[in-house]
């Protein structure tokens, strides 16, 4: 069953835009990278610019305890550790119930494709 975590950055004011692209590049090799991670969505808060939620999508509860301990999340941890306010603090952590970009993330992970074309 797929697994989504959400996590919410502030950064400071001046290392917006490298924040975006430490959290743009991270989230790419985690793609390519890692065959549990099916999706990652950058997002930047409207009301506080300084604020960042960034949401991953897991095949498994497990390929995200493997992701945890990954050389890329380290990577990006070190990375990012001086431009923080806050965080990395999950504010979200479950099971994905329902996508509307299913027929993505079910050709990504390998499944039968079949159910998705009988709903």
């Amino acid at each position: 069953m797929r697994y989504v975590v959400i996590v919410a950055y502030r950064v400071f004011p001046t290392q917006r835009e490298m924040f975006f692209n430490l959290v743009t590049k991270e989230a790419d090799a985690l793609v390519q990278n890692e065959l549990g991670t099916l999706h990652v969505t950058n997002m930047l808060d409207q009301t506080d610019l300084n604020k960042f939620l960034n949401l991953k999508i897991f095949e498994s509860q497990e390929a995200y305890e493997e992701h945890k301990k990954g050389a890329i999340l380290k990577a990006f941890l070190k990375e990012v550790d001086e431009l923080l306010i806050e965080g990395p603090t999950v504010i979200f952590e479950g099971i994905h119930m329902y996508s509307c970009d299913d027929y993505t993330l079910e050709q990504k992970s390998g499944e039968d494709m079949s159910a998705y074309f009988r709903r």
